[in-house]
């Protein structure tokens, strides 16, 4: 749902009730295109966020504090001068159009009395926020410059004329005679966009709904509509200008079903064409569009830090497969090496058989019943120093083989931890879970630190708990750092469990010292299938033990655990059954 003409309404009366009167006590400009206002009115403050982010833009009351860069943009400064102690005077809106103006009182640095206002036009890529001379309708500036370059119709610079956006010629249903306009509209285009291009502030989620509760496709044209349709659609529009004038806003989210609910849509009055989605209402409009886009943003931040953490990781596992194809290599070329050291011996025991300047000589093989055995020979060394030549030779190659196979078992558990990591980050959830792995990984030198130091010590998240059909708790962690946790705080005769040679989540049952029964027992073996990489797979091999018999070997990357006197189950992880565990 597009932040439309009549949601805007709801937050305009909401915003006059508790910001009209009160005085800007703050501005912050946290993004790019966004202003954060801080008011306070009758002893209490309150945040007005602007934004004229092109998918983004809107306005409304926040509860959501934002990071503010160290020096504050220019348009930030020149507000700061010109409203900062100002009154607001009034914040009023344009019929049902996406334009906002809010009138501040204040006084110039001659303490002469100056009435400014900050005009907000919400459209869409066109959207800005503009700062007017009221006494000369001069712009003094905009957090967008339009020059004359983008736009020779309408030029947004300081020192120009403000001039009123493109608006057209639309009905408002607050105050036009609806019924008659749609009694005798007779263009052929399809009702939902007649009513987007021809109603002030209806945007198409909007006109959906208002045919939706008429009954009627929104897809038939306007001239095939009959009279009873036609009928039923001024009928709702009636309604809905009848419950705006009366404040009567019954705002609601709507939210995806799935592992993870994504806000969908809101408007200010229930979506009766929302079907099945789960709504959750909110008290006031305001309230309903700052949790939305604030989930909107975070949801986003989640993705898009996924996104570049995964692309990381992948590139490091790359380069590490690409020294493990290096090393097989170097494997390959010592494979030969016992033979090195049977020339040697050979050599050594049929000294007296060989002469000086030979370049080959066969000896017998008393290790296979005198089998003849042909030995290259350098001609300008001795017999004794063909025979040394061919043990340093040896030497060497078991010193290079021991070395790589070292080296190759330490990067195929750099690589099993870093594919570990990388299904923790395809599961993490919110934002707090994906910035304890980022941490993570910042502190093993995998990524750069991004972003500024926080304040003090992050508290870390907790694990997921659940209870099984017989009361024992469950515990899963959620990344490594929890999984080494649950396991160094977990009791000797807890029962541990993780899927077998697969990345996923270390699972704990407490125990509490009483024997735990073949149900739960199952049921800790599906939460460790289901919190793996085998989620989507069935008959998956599943390792439990008492917490006694695992062991970190010392340097180990977090996570990493080596275990013994285990059992294997196979099961097929059940998204359903963890639903129905989560509400124990």
């Amino acid at each position: 749902m597009p932040f439309d003409g009549i949601a805007l309404n709801a937050i305009i009366k909401e915003l006059k009730e508790c910001l009209v009167g009160g005085r800007i006590e703050k501005i912050y400009q946290p993004g790019k295109t966004e202003i954060l206002l801080c008011i306070r009115q009758h002893k209490e403050e309150r945040m007005l966020f602007i934004s004229a982010h092109p998918q983004n833009c809107r306005l409304h009351l926040t509860t959501r504090e934002k990071e503010n860069p160290k020096t504050p943009p220019a348009f930030c400064m020149l507000l700061r001068k010109n409203i900062s102690g100002g009154k607001i005077a009034d914040i009023r809106q344009r019929d049902l159009e996406r334009l906002v103006e809010i009138a501040v009182e204040n006084e110039d640095e001659f303490g002469r009395p100056v009435m400014r206002s900050l005009v907000v036009e919400i459209m869409g890529k066109h959207s800005n926020i503009i700062l007017i001379d009221n006494s000369t309708k001069t712009i003094i500036d905009s957090i967008k410059r339009i020059p004359s370059e983008i736009n020779r119709v309408r030029e947004i610079l300081p020192g120009k004329k403000y001039v009123l956006p493109p608006l057209g010629e639309r009905i408002n249903i607050l105050e036009d005679e609806v019924p008659n306009f749609i009694l005798q509209a007779a263009e052929p285009l399809k009702v939902g966009r007649w009513m987007t291009e021809n109603l002030m502030g209806m945007s198409k989620a909007a006109a959906k709904e208002i045919l939706f509760r008429s009954g009627v496709d929104e897809d038939k044209p306007v001239n095939q509509l009959n009279l009873e349709e036609r009928q039923k659609i001024a009928g709702s529009l009636v309604k809905l200008a009848s419950d705006i004038k009366g404040s009567r806003y019954l705002p609601e989210i709507y939210f995806s079903h799935g592992p993870v609910e994504e806000p969908v849509d809101f408007w200010i009055f229930p979506l009766s064409h929302m079907g099945p989605s789960k709504a959750v209402p909110l008290k006031s409009a305001n309230e309903a569009v700052d949790l939305f886009y604030s989930l909107k943003e975070d949801l986003e931040k989640l993705r898009n830090l996924k996104k570049t953490l995964m692309a990381q990781l992948e590139n490091q596992i790359s380069k590490l497969r690409q020294i493990l194809s290096f090393q097989q290599e170097k494997l390959d070329e010592v494979r030969d090496m016992e033979k090195f050291k049977l020339f040697g011996e050979l050599l050594s025991a049929y000294l007296y058989e060989v002469s000086p300047g030979m370049s080959e000589i066969e000896l017998p093989n008393f290790y296979e019943d005198g089998k003849m055995v042909s030995i290259p020979l350098k001609e300008n060394l001795s017999p004794s120093q063909n025979a040394q030549y061919y043990f340093e030779k040896y030497k060497k190659l078991r010193a290079t083989r021991e070395k790589v196979e070292n080296q190759r078992e330490k990067i195929l558990s750099e690589i099993q931890y870093l594919e570990s990591e990388l299904y923790n980050i395809e599961q993490a959830e919110n934002l707090e879970e994906l910035e304890e792995i980022q941490k993570e990984l910042s502190k093993y030198g995998y990524i750069k630190e991004a972003g500024k130091k926080s304040k003090g010590e992050v508290q870390p998240s907790s694990p997921i708990k659940y209870t099984s059909s017989t009361g024992f708790t469950i515990l899963v962690g959620k990344n490594n750092v929890q999984n080494d946790m649950i396991t160094r705080k977990a009791n000797p005769d807890d029962i541990w469990i993780h899927v077998k040679d697969l990345p996923g989540s270390h699972v704990i049952i407490k125990t509490g010292g009483r024997p735990v029964d073949e149900e739960t027992l199952l049921e800790g073996c599906l939460c460790a299938a289901y919190h793996s990489k085998a989620r989507n797979s069935s008959n998956v091999a599943v390792d439990y033990t008492l917490r006694k018999h695992v062991r970190k070997p010392p340097g180990a990357k977090p996570g990493f655990v080596i275990y013994d006197h285990h059992r294997t189950v196979y099961v097929t992880p059940d998204p359903a059954f963890i639903e129905r565990l989560k509400k124990n």
